[in-house]
Parts: C-alpha cells; sequence; structure tokens
C-alpha cells in the first residue's frame, strides 16, 4: 500500500492534502450538508468520473487533513467504490476503513509507536 502513498506523492509533487486534491481535481465542499447524515465526510465518485468530498466545515484543521487524506485513501485504494463515509464514532472499522486509515497515516506522514499506550508501573 505504501507505493499508493509514495506514487500520489510524486504524482502531485506534494505531500500537503490540499495541494493533492487540486492536482487530482477532487473538489472540496466544506460546509455541514444533509447528505453527510451525521458523519464528518462523505466522498462521492460520480458516474462521469468527478469526485467530490463533503466535510463538516466545524473541524479542528490536523483532524479535517485526517479526514480529507482517508477520502483520498478510498479514491486511490477502492476505485470500485462510488461512496463512503467517514464516522469517527464507528469502533469495529472495515477492511477499507482500515485500508483508508493507514493511508492516510502514511500520507500525512503520522507515525503511532506501539509503546504510546504502554504504561510503566513505578513503584
Amino acid at each position: 500500500m505504501d507505493e499508493y502513498v509514495y506514487g500520489v506523492i510524486d504524482h502531485c509533487c506534494s505531500r500537503d492534502i490540499f495541494e493533492i486534491y487540486d492536482s487530482l481535481n477532487i473538489k472540496r465542499i466544506d460546509k455541514d450538508d444533509p447528505l453527510l447524515q451525521g458523519n464528518d465526510a462523505l466522498y462521492i465518485r460520480s458516474y462521469f468520473g468527478l469526485e467530490v468530498v463533503f466535510i463538516r466545515d466545524d473541524l479542528p484543521y490536523k483532524y479535517e487533513k485526517f479526514i480529507l487524506a482517508h477520502e483520498l485513501g478510498h479514491a486511490i485504494l477502492n476505485a470500485e467504490v462510488n461512496k463512503a463515509a467517514y464516522n469517527s464514532k464507528l469502533i469495529n472499522k472495515s477492511k477499507l476503513e482500515k485500508q483508508s486509515d493507514y493511508f492516510a497515516l502514511r500520507l500525512l506522514d503520522i507515525s503511532i509507536h506501539k509503546d504510546l499506550h504502554h504504561r510503566t508501573n513505578s513503584t
């Protein structure tokens, strides 16, 4: 999957998610649209190949970037998917959702260390 991430970075000459969206002609609509149906974002690919991401307009900047990268993961990794929604409240995520999360983390160069949640007991 890393080859897809690096392919996007090479193709767009950027790691910036906003520049990547512009380069790939994926439209962002930042507003709390009824289409979201309570989700944070919604990716739609039309029959004509037009791609749009509806995303809530009240999200923290870093979270917005992650969600946009996640939705880009759907666009790149799952060409057969015409519609995907991001909902942070879902606990049991499907394989496609986990793949898109991984894609987003790699694209944004976010690393999660195994020892982050490791507690040391000092007595």
